[in-house]
Parts: C-alpha cells; sequence; structure tokens
C-alpha cells in the first residue's frame, strides 16, 4: 500500500503523543502522512518528521469536519487523500466525510472502553491491521529504532543523569503528584550533583510562585510557547520525571529515561512507549479510577503513598541501566 494518508484526531497532547509510534509504523505503508490535529501538536508532528505536513483543527474551516456541512476547501483538501484515518466516536463525521470523497473511511474510536485494560498503542495497533493499514498488529521496533538512530540519537547525549527535566503538570490536576514531592525530589537528586530544571506548562502557571519560593536558586525554570520548543530541551537532557502527561509520553518516545508517576489513572493502558520507562504506582486496594470516575477518593492514596524516595531511586536505577547497556537501543516493552 503506497499513497497519501489523512490523519483526522481531535484529541489533546497525550491522546495524540502516544499514538507516535504507530505512526512510524503507517509511514512504512504511505509515502505520504498528513494530519488535522491541534496546530501545537501539529508542528511537534513535523519536527519529528512523524508527518509530512499538518492542518491545524481549531480552523473554523477544519472543524466543519464534525458539522453537517463541510466547508469546500476542505471538502477538496479530503479528495486530495488516498486514504482518510479518523479517530472519532462519531459515526456521523465518517459519514459526512464519505459523502464527500465517496471513498473508504477508516475510523477508530480514540480509546478502548475504560473497563479494558489493554494498552492504548496496542489497541489502535490492533485496529490498524484489522483495517490492514499496518502489515501486522505488534510494537514497531525496527521503525523505532531508526527513528531514534536518525533523529535524536545523532545530537550529543549524556552518559551520566547530569541535568533532568522536571514536569510537575498533566492535563488533569486529578493526575498530579503533589509539588512538594517534586520539589523534594529535585533537592535529593541535587545532593548526588544532579541538577533539575523545570518545565511549566499553561496548566501549570499557578505553580510558578511555589517553585520560586522553594527551588534551590540555580535551577531554570522553562516556559515553553510552543510543544515544539520541548524537543530541543529533552534532547539536551539525560533523564525526565513527570506525571502521566503527554510531555512524559514525548519524553519517552524520544529515548530518554522517563520515571511516570501514575496515580488514579492506569499504567496498564497508558504507560508511554520508550527505550528506558518506568511507570510508578503504589500498591493500593483500588483500581485506578480516572477513566471512569469523575472525582477521586477523599484520600488519594495511588499518589499519596508514592514517596520522593522512591521516585528517586528508581530514577537511578533506570539510568544506571541504560548505562550498562553496551548498546545504544533496548526495545521497549508495555
Amino acid at each position: 500500500m503506497q499513497g497519501k494518508l489523512l490523519v483526522i484526531h481531535q484529541g489533546a497532547i497525550g491522546d495524540v503523543v502516544s499514538l507516535f509510534p504507530a505512526l512510524l509504523k503507517l509511514r512504512v505503508n504511505f509515502d505520504q502522512i498528513d494530519a488535522i490535529c491541534n496546530k501545537s501538536i501539529g508542528e511537534l508532528a513535523c519536527l519529528l518528521k512523524l508527518t509530512n505536513r499538518t492542518y491545524p483543527v481549531e480552523a473554523a474551516f477544519f472543524s466543519s469536519i464534525f458539522s453537517d456541512n463541510i466547508d469546500p476547501v476542505v471538502a477538496e483538501i479530503l479528495r486530495s487523500y488516498d486514504d482518510i484515518l479518523l479517530f472519532s466516536y462519531s459515526g456521523q463525521a465518517e459519514e459526512t466525510i464519505n459523502s464527500i470523497i465517496n471513498k473508504k473511511i477508516y475510523r477508530i474510536p480514540p480509546r478502548p472502553d475504560a473497563d479494558n485494560e489493554i494498552h492504548m498503542l496496542n489497541y489502535i495497533l490492533k485496529l490498524l491491521a484489522q483495517h490492514k493499514l499496518v502489515d501486522n498488529e505488534s510494537l514497531p521496533e525496527k521503525e523505532y529504532y531508526d527513528f531514534l538512530t536518525k533523529e535524536i540519537l545523532n545530537t550529543k547525549t549524556h552518559d551520566t543523569p547530569s541535568k533532568i527535566i522536571i514536569h510537575p503538570g498533566s492535563g488533569s490536576k486529578r493526575k498530579n503528584w503533589h509539588v512538594s514531592n517534586f520539589i523534594k525530589v529535585m533537592k535529593i537528586l541535587q545532593s548526588e550533583g544532579i541538577s533539575c530544571e523545570i518545565i511549566i506548562g499553561p496548566a501549570e502557571y499557578d505553580l510558578l510562585k511555589y517553585f520560586k519560593n522553594n527551588l534551590p536558586s540555580n535551577c531554570k525554570t522553562h516556559i515553553p510557547a510552543r510543544l515544539s520548543e520541548l524537543v530541543p530541551l529533552l534532547k539536551q537532557s539525560s533523564g525526565f520525571i513527570g506525571n502521566d502527561s503527554g510531555i512524559s509520553h514525548l519524553a519517552a518516545f524520544m529515548g530518554i529515561p522517563t520515571i511516570v508517576i501514575f496515580g488514579p489513572s492506569n499504567p496498564k493502558r497508558w504507560k508511554p512507549y520508550g527505550l528506558f520507562v518506568e511507570a510508578i504506582r503504589s500498591q493500593t486496594d483500588c483500581r485506578p479510577c480516572f477513566d471512569n470516575k469523575k472525582t477521586d477518593c477523599k484520600e488519594i492514596k495511588c499518589l499519596d503513598n508514592t514517596t520522593s524516595e522512591t521516585v528517586v531511586t528508581e530514577f537511578l536505577k533506570l539510568n544506571y541501566s541504560k548505562r550498562q547497556k553496551k548498546v545504544d537501543i533496548a526495545y521497549p516493552t508495555l
């Protein structure tokens, strides 16, 4: 199968970045992959050379895809593609596009049912294989190796954890480990001679004052205006610690040793794909409830029982494992 594929996805960064390995596999069968998605996510995908070009789903004429009346300019764009992959729960959107272009639309629900513990990437690959858009549903090991070798590992990397990135936020405050724990992690790492830098996204602006009053004086804080600004920052780092978030998925995908702190969300569904990734969730009697419950428990034991010492220990073990390996790549597992 060769030709031009258009991917349409309205999701947030975590939903889309978690699909980046699937895009690598799709590239084997398509000469060109473009996307209609969030503008900032699209810029990121193009920078990493996962897509050839992207269109901003926020634009009024592209949002018409999800209405009964598609803009004529958008209709012409849709007709220029050989295949269209639509991530949507809406059968109506599929029918509307099909009425315009009169060709097969491959529609995939963006997520499996909340009670299904299948990993998000395995779920997507399975459906792509059923639609014969990829050759099989196995993880894209060779494609990932080639991507890292060409796009990431050709830059200078650190052999020791000299500087790591901390991201204390996520798309939902329900998933956030308390900020005081991150401060403690940073102080422990500093005592080990490891410097830390902070990423503050739009959802974490309220933490700026707290960090300013509690961070070590020599700690840098980054407030990127675009997701694409994170790529050079992450390339220059030797590790990453964060919550279950889209930025954690990005760091892991870029091959950086990544610690992800899980609480109400389920690592069996959402653990990031990467070379060296450790998902930490404290042992509790309850099952992860983020995907099927709108509010947290009064006591969020799944987050609160994870200690800063545990996170630091696992991070140092992860970096030691990386340094001990005599090869550049250790294929990911989920």
